[in-house]
């Protein structure tokens, strides 16, 4: 299995904190394998029909970039 590795970064922006309010809350901003790698998910082997002793690897790939926006809040 070749090297897996991935950047994911994310920002927090809190609400401001209020007595008279019950609840809190929150943005969050993330990207999910920032610098878009192609990361291996499961390699497949497969043997050549006319060469018993030749194999052919395929690579599979699910995800490159992932952004994503979440609100949270708390009560």
């Amino acid at each position: 299995m070749p090297d897996y590795h991935r950047l994911d970064v994310s920002l927090t922006l809190k609400g401001k904190n209020r007595p008279e309010r019950k609840w809190e809350s929150e943005w969050v901003f993330s990207v999910y394998n920032a610098y878009g790698r192609k990361n291996a998910w499961a390699i497949n082997f497969q043997q050549d029909e006319d060469d018993a002793y030749k194999t052919k690897a395929t690579k599979l790939y699910l995800f490159s970039v992932i952004p994503a926006v979440t609100y949270n809040f708390k009560f």
